[in-house]
Protein backbone atom coordinates (compact mmCIF):
# COMPACT_ATOMS: atom_id res chain seq x y z
CA UNK A 1 0.00 0.00 0.00
CA UNK A 2 2.63 2.24 0.47
CA UNK A 3 4.08 1.32 -2.52
CA UNK A 4 1.18 2.70 -3.81
CA UNK A 5 0.80 5.74 -2.11
CA UNK A 6 3.91 6.88 -2.94
CA UNK A 7 3.75 6.34 -6.64
CA UNK A 8 0.43 8.01 -6.94
CA UNK A 9 2.26 11.52 -4.90
CA UNK A 10 5.04 11.42 -7.30
CA UNK A 11 2.61 11.15 -10.21
CA UNK A 12 1.06 14.16 -8.55
CA UNK A 13 4.02 15.88 -7.85
CA UNK A 14 5.45 15.19 -11.85
CA UNK A 15 1.73 16.93 -12.90
CA UNK A 16 2.70 19.61 -10.73
CA UNK A 17 6.05 20.61 -12.17
CA UNK A 18 4.47 21.79 -15.25
CA UNK A 19 2.42 24.98 -13.44
CA UNK A 20 5.82 27.15 -13.27
CA UNK A 21 7.69 25.20 -15.81
CA UNK A 22 8.11 25.69 -19.97
CA UNK A 23 4.93 23.69 -22.02
CA UNK A 24 7.28 20.64 -22.57
CA UNK A 25 9.66 18.88 -20.14
CA UNK A 26 11.83 16.11 -21.02
CA UNK A 27 12.75 12.42 -18.76
CA UNK A 28 15.98 13.86 -17.95
CA UNK A 29 14.54 17.19 -16.88
CA UNK A 30 11.97 15.58 -15.04
CA UNK A 31 14.11 13.24 -13.45
CA UNK A 32 16.40 15.85 -11.93
CA UNK A 33 13.73 18.17 -10.47
CA UNK A 34 11.62 15.11 -8.68
CA UNK A 35 14.79 13.49 -7.48
CA UNK A 36 14.09 10.59 -9.29
CA UNK A 37 15.95 7.57 -11.45
CA UNK A 38 14.67 7.79 -15.38
CA UNK A 39 13.34 4.29 -15.15
CA UNK A 40 10.77 5.61 -12.61
CA UNK A 41 9.76 8.88 -14.24
CA UNK A 42 9.42 6.90 -17.41
CA UNK A 43 6.90 4.71 -15.70
CA UNK A 44 4.72 7.54 -14.64
CA UNK A 45 4.82 9.28 -17.13
CA UNK A 46 3.61 6.22 -19.45
CA UNK A 47 0.69 5.68 -16.84
CA UNK A 48 -0.41 8.93 -17.24
CA UNK A 49 -0.15 9.20 -20.69
CA UNK A 50 -2.48 6.02 -21.15
CA UNK A 51 -4.80 8.43 -18.88
CA UNK A 52 -5.00 10.85 -20.95
CA UNK A 53 -3.01 12.73 -18.18
CA UNK A 54 0.20 13.59 -19.93
CA UNK A 55 0.68 13.80 -23.79
CA UNK A 56 3.85 12.93 -25.85
CA UNK A 57 4.90 15.91 -28.68
CA UNK A 58 6.22 13.24 -31.42
CA UNK A 59 8.56 15.69 -33.00
CA UNK A 60 10.51 16.75 -29.90
CA UNK A 61 9.98 13.31 -28.02
CA UNK A 62 8.87 15.67 -24.86
CA UNK A 63 5.58 15.57 -22.26
CA UNK A 64 3.17 18.47 -21.72
CA UNK A 65 0.00 18.56 -20.37
CA UNK A 66 -3.00 16.12 -21.40
CA UNK A 67 -6.50 17.19 -22.48
CA UNK A 68 -8.17 15.12 -19.27
CA UNK A 69 -6.90 17.72 -16.69
CA UNK A 70 -8.62 20.49 -18.67
CA UNK A 71 -11.71 18.48 -18.49
CA UNK A 72 -11.23 18.17 -15.02
CA UNK A 73 -10.05 21.87 -14.75
CA UNK A 74 -13.42 22.81 -16.64
CA UNK A 75 -15.59 20.46 -14.20
CA UNK A 76 -14.17 22.00 -10.95
CA UNK A 77 -14.56 25.66 -12.74
CA UNK A 78 -18.55 24.58 -12.84
CA UNK A 79 -19.00 23.43 -9.47
CA UNK A 80 -17.29 26.31 -8.01
CA UNK A 81 -20.00 28.22 -6.97
CA UNK A 82 -18.62 31.33 -6.21
CA UNK A 83 -17.33 31.53 -9.61
CA UNK A 84 -20.99 31.38 -11.00
CA UNK A 85 -21.58 33.74 -8.11
CA UNK A 86 -19.09 36.45 -8.95
CA UNK A 87 -19.87 37.09 -12.44
CA UNK A 88 -22.64 39.11 -12.34
CA UNK A 89 -20.95 41.41 -9.42
CA UNK A 90 -17.37 41.61 -11.43
CA UNK A 91 -19.33 42.50 -14.69
CA UNK A 92 -21.29 45.63 -12.92
CA UNK A 93 -18.01 46.47 -10.77
CA UNK A 94 -16.22 46.71 -14.26
CA UNK A 95 -18.84 48.50 -15.95
CA UNK A 96 -18.10 51.45 -13.04
CA UNK A 97 -14.85 51.77 -13.10
CA UNK A 98 -13.87 50.66 -16.28
CA UNK A 99 -10.68 48.61 -15.00
CA UNK A 100 -10.13 44.98 -14.67
CA UNK A 101 -11.70 42.93 -11.98
CA UNK A 102 -10.44 39.59 -10.80
CA UNK A 103 -12.14 37.93 -8.36
CA UNK A 104 -9.39 35.74 -6.29
CA UNK A 105 -9.14 32.31 -3.81
CA UNK A 106 -7.06 30.52 -1.19
CA UNK A 107 -6.29 27.09 -2.29
CA UNK A 108 -3.61 25.76 0.63
CA UNK A 109 -1.00 27.43 0.53
CA UNK A 110 -1.20 29.62 -2.85
CA UNK A 111 -3.58 32.21 -3.86
CA UNK A 112 -5.59 31.39 -7.61
CA UNK A 113 -7.27 33.95 -9.52
CA UNK A 114 -10.47 32.34 -10.86
CA UNK A 115 -12.77 34.61 -12.72
CA UNK A 116 -12.42 37.73 -14.21
CA UNK A 117 -13.72 40.65 -16.12
CA UNK A 118 -11.41 42.53 -18.23
CA UNK A 119 -11.55 46.35 -18.99
CA UNK A 120 -13.28 47.94 -22.43
CA UNK A 121 -9.68 50.20 -22.76
CA UNK A 122 -8.10 49.40 -25.43
CA UNK A 123 -4.64 49.99 -23.35
CA UNK A 124 -5.22 47.67 -20.07
CA UNK A 125 -3.36 45.20 -18.07
CA UNK A 126 -4.80 41.76 -17.95
CA UNK A 127 -3.62 38.87 -15.96
CA UNK A 128 -3.31 34.84 -16.34
CA UNK A 129 -6.06 32.92 -14.77
CA UNK A 130 -5.76 29.74 -12.80
CA UNK A 131 -2.36 30.49 -11.93
CA UNK A 132 -1.21 29.93 -8.46
CA UNK A 133 1.38 32.79 -6.92
CA UNK A 134 2.05 33.15 -3.72
CA UNK A 135 -0.08 34.45 -0.72
CA UNK A 136 1.79 37.36 -0.37
CA UNK A 137 2.60 38.99 -3.54
CA UNK A 138 -0.60 40.81 -4.71
CA UNK A 139 -3.17 43.33 -3.37
CA UNK A 140 -5.76 40.36 -4.09
CA UNK A 141 -3.50 37.45 -2.72
CA UNK A 142 -2.53 39.61 0.56
CA UNK A 143 -5.76 40.18 1.48
CA UNK A 144 -6.53 36.67 1.60
CA UNK A 145 -3.62 36.75 3.71
CA UNK A 146 -4.76 39.08 6.00
CA UNK A 147 -7.49 37.79 7.32
CA UNK A 148 -5.52 34.28 7.91
CA UNK A 149 -4.32 33.32 11.67
CA UNK A 150 -0.76 34.87 12.28
CA UNK A 151 0.27 31.93 13.35
CA UNK A 152 -0.36 30.56 9.32
CA UNK A 153 0.89 33.98 7.97
CA UNK A 154 4.25 33.57 9.93
CA UNK A 155 4.66 29.39 8.62
CA UNK A 156 3.72 31.00 4.87
CA UNK A 157 5.94 33.94 5.20
CA UNK A 158 8.95 31.99 6.72
CA UNK A 159 8.31 29.54 4.37
CA UNK A 160 11.09 30.83 1.83
CA UNK A 161 12.46 34.03 0.84
CA UNK A 162 10.03 36.67 -0.54
CA UNK A 163 10.33 36.94 -4.17
CA UNK A 164 11.28 40.32 -5.76
CA UNK A 165 9.12 41.01 -8.89
CA UNK A 166 9.91 44.96 -9.01
CA UNK A 167 12.18 47.06 -7.23
CA UNK A 168 9.19 47.96 -5.35
CA UNK A 169 8.16 44.38 -3.62
CA UNK A 170 8.19 43.65 -0.11
CA UNK A 171 11.76 42.96 0.70
CA UNK A 172 11.05 42.02 4.54
CA UNK A 173 8.61 40.17 6.59
CA UNK A 174 8.24 42.91 8.88
CA UNK A 175 6.92 45.18 6.06
CA UNK A 176 3.95 42.27 4.92
CA UNK A 177 3.55 41.73 8.51
CA UNK A 178 2.63 45.41 9.11
CA UNK A 179 0.57 45.35 5.95
CA UNK A 180 -1.59 42.86 6.63
CA UNK A 181 -2.55 44.59 9.72
CA UNK A 182 -3.03 47.57 7.78
CA UNK A 183 -5.42 45.52 5.62
CA UNK A 184 -7.53 44.04 8.28
CA UNK A 185 -7.53 48.18 10.34
CA UNK A 186 -8.90 49.57 6.90
CA UNK A 187 -10.92 46.49 5.34
CA UNK A 188 -9.09 46.94 1.58
CA UNK A 189 -5.72 46.95 0.30
CA UNK A 190 -4.32 48.93 -1.89
CA UNK A 191 -0.60 49.28 -3.96
CA UNK A 192 1.26 49.83 -6.78
CA UNK A 193 4.50 48.82 -8.71
CA UNK A 194 4.66 45.77 -6.61
CA UNK A 195 4.07 42.86 -8.34
CA UNK A 196 4.23 44.74 -11.95
CA UNK A 197 5.94 47.98 -12.39
CA UNK A 198 3.05 50.84 -13.17
CA UNK A 199 0.71 49.19 -12.16
CA UNK A 200 -1.84 49.40 -9.06
CA UNK A 201 -4.33 47.09 -7.41
CA UNK A 202 -7.25 48.06 -4.96
CA UNK A 203 -8.69 44.67 -3.32
CA UNK A 204 -11.31 43.55 -0.70
CA UNK A 205 -12.32 40.69 1.06
CA UNK A 206 -15.47 38.90 1.05
CA UNK A 207 -16.91 37.38 3.67
CA UNK A 208 -19.25 33.72 3.98
CA UNK A 209 -22.16 33.01 6.85
CA UNK A 210 -20.00 32.05 9.04
CA UNK A 211 -17.47 35.88 8.81
CA UNK A 212 -14.62 33.75 7.32
CA UNK A 213 -13.10 35.24 4.23
CA UNK A 214 -13.78 33.09 1.67
CA UNK A 215 -12.48 35.38 -1.54
CA UNK A 216 -11.32 38.57 -2.57
CA UNK A 217 -12.45 41.29 -5.46
CA UNK A 218 -9.36 43.08 -7.04
CA UNK A 219 -9.55 45.71 -9.75
CA UNK A 220 -6.37 46.18 -11.50
CA UNK A 221 -4.74 48.77 -13.58
CA UNK A 222 -2.47 51.43 -15.17
CA UNK A 223 -1.29 53.10 -12.14
CA UNK A 224 -1.36 56.46 -13.68
CA UNK A 225 -5.43 55.73 -14.73
CA UNK A 226 -5.94 54.38 -11.64
CA UNK A 227 -4.28 56.38 -9.14
CA UNK A 228 -6.56 59.76 -9.97
CA UNK A 229 -10.00 57.50 -9.23
CA UNK A 230 -8.46 55.71 -6.08
CA UNK A 231 -11.28 56.79 -3.99
CA UNK A 232 -13.87 56.20 -6.38
CA UNK A 233 -12.75 52.50 -7.16
CA UNK A 234 -11.97 51.99 -3.47
CA UNK A 235 -15.98 52.65 -2.58
CA UNK A 236 -16.94 51.03 -5.64
CA UNK A 237 -15.27 47.87 -4.45
CA UNK A 238 -15.95 48.12 -1.11
CA UNK A 239 -19.78 48.09 -2.18
CA UNK A 240 -19.53 45.00 -4.40
CA UNK A 241 -18.15 42.61 -1.63
CA UNK A 242 -20.40 44.40 0.91
CA UNK A 243 -23.20 43.29 -1.32
CA UNK A 244 -21.59 40.03 -2.65
CA UNK A 245 -21.06 38.93 1.41
CA UNK A 246 -24.68 40.24 2.39
CA UNK A 247 -25.84 37.65 -0.58
CA UNK A 248 -23.55 34.76 1.03
CA UNK A 249 -25.39 35.36 4.27
CA UNK A 250 -22.70 37.46 5.91
CA UNK A 251 -24.33 39.90 8.46
CA UNK A 252 -22.34 43.16 8.43
CA UNK A 253 -20.78 44.31 11.92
Amino acid sequence: MDQVLSSVRNGCRLLKMFLDSPKELGVTELSKKLQLSKGAVHKLLSTLESEGFIRQNEKTKQYTLGYTLLELGTKVLTNHDIVDFSKPFLTELVSRVNELAVLCVQDSKDAIYVAKEDSKHPIRFTVESFRRFPLYSTTAARVLLAYQPESFQDEILAEQPLKMYTPHSYTSIEEVKADLQAIRERGYEISSNRRNTGVTGIAAPIFDSTGQVTASISVIGPTDRVMPKKEEIIQETLATVRDMSTQLGYRLP
